[in-house]
């Protein structure tokens, strides 16, 4: 007998646990992705809305007591360490 003729080409052999398991896996690890996206746009407006608060405080310590928004400080409230005047 012909070894090409022991390698019937009409047939495939395949291992059907073996099969069953990559795909398995491969739900598997598309569950864990999807969990993780999920929980990732979850976060979003969490996020998003800490960081205005954040950056409410910080346009208020700015802004301080007695200043007002989109006004340039008078010279008074300028502090600079250069004690020369220009």
């Amino acid at each position: 007998q012909n070894v090409d003729e022991s390698l019937n080409p009409g047939r495939v052999a395949y291992d059907a646990g073996g099969i069953k398991m990559f795909w398995e896996k491969k739900i598997e690890h598309h569950a864990r992705h999807l969990s993780t996206h999920n929980a990732e746009i979850t976060a979003c407006p969490r996020l998003r809305a800490r960081w205005a608060e954040q950056l409410e405080g910080r346009i208020k310590m700015l802004q301080g007591p007695g200043r007002h928004p989109g006004k340039a400080p008078a010279a008074a409230e300028v502090h600079t360490e250069d004690k020369t005047v220009a």
